[in-house]
């Protein structure tokens, strides 16, 4: 299947729920290292669908700093334009507030030039993008060969709207970036965050180690000291992402952490 039609297959699977597609973009951004990702309200929302942040430089433990998002659904020959950029660009936000546009489209030439504005800039992301993206993944949402599998995506969907880890701790997994591999840091489920965020350490055993305390960094994101568990990612230049899976011993308060 050329990525033409595979894209095309990913469109029509949010044509009876458009705003699904701003669910997925939750995920998306989870898998791309994003934190505190919240999909707004439907209504009322000013032209924003989503917000999260992100730390610049997590090794410095820098301020987290903020994004908007506007999510947009298209087919591929309907094309964002440059209209639909300036106003999200006009929606109100703090300052230092940094705006993204997803869409399964494509930007006509008017829109990345209306984008590319150093005083109040857009990234823009488009369909080709999010397949290139999703093809790294595996069969995590399409087949090995790259054909389109609906019970795939939605199993992404059942596992996003599983009961929350702060009342059941279930057991989740996140996905390990080059940039987490980069800067030797082991970011945990956002589902997790409400129970550790009275900690600066906790307990873990990764790939069954013997359970030991590893620091939690200032904006209570991820795990430091977990270099030796990243030595065959550092040293594979092909490396895209991994996964790393978690479930939680309430009795005894251990994180199990299996990094695959």
């Amino acid at each position: 299947m050329s990525d033409k039609e595979l894209l095309n297959e990913f469109i029509k699977y949010f044509d009876e729920d458009k705003y699904k597609f701003e669910n997925f973009c939750k995920i998306f951004l989870e898998w791309l290292g994003f934190d505190n990702i919240s999909v707004t309200k439907r209504s009322g929302d000013g032209g924003i669908d989503l917000k999260c942040t992100k730390s610049e430089i997590p090794e410095l433990n820098l301020n987290s700093i903020n994004y908007i998002i506007q999510a947009k659904c298209k087919i591929q020959e309907n094309k964002v334009d440059a209209k639909s950029i300036r106003d999200f660009k006009g929606t109100k936000s703090l300052d230092s507030t940094r705006r993204i546009f997803i869409t399964t489209s494509d930007y006509t030439s008017g829109a990345i030039n209306e984008a590319d504005d150093d005083n109040n800039k857009v990234t823009l992301i488009n369909g080709k993008q999010i397949i290139n993206y999703l093809k790294t993944l595996n069969d995590k949402v399409f087949d090995v060969k790259y054909y389109f599998n609906k019970q795939n995506i939605d199993a992404l969907f059942d596992n996003e709207f599983k009961e929350t880890v702060s009342n059941n701790l279930n057991a989740v997994s996140r996905t390990i970036t080059k940039n987490d591999v980069r800067a030797r840091i082991l970011r945990y489920p956002t589902e997790y965050k409400n129970y550790l965020s009275n900690y600066s350490k906790y307990k873990l055993s990764i790939n069954k180690t013997e359970p030991q305390y590893y620091n939690l960094d200032k904006t209570k994101t991820y795990f430091a000291g977990v270099t030796k568990f990243y030595k065959d990612f550092i040293t594979n230049l092909n490396f895209s992402g991994s996964t790393s899976m978690w479930s939680f011993d309430e009795k005894n308060e251990i994180f199990y952490v299996d990094i695959k």
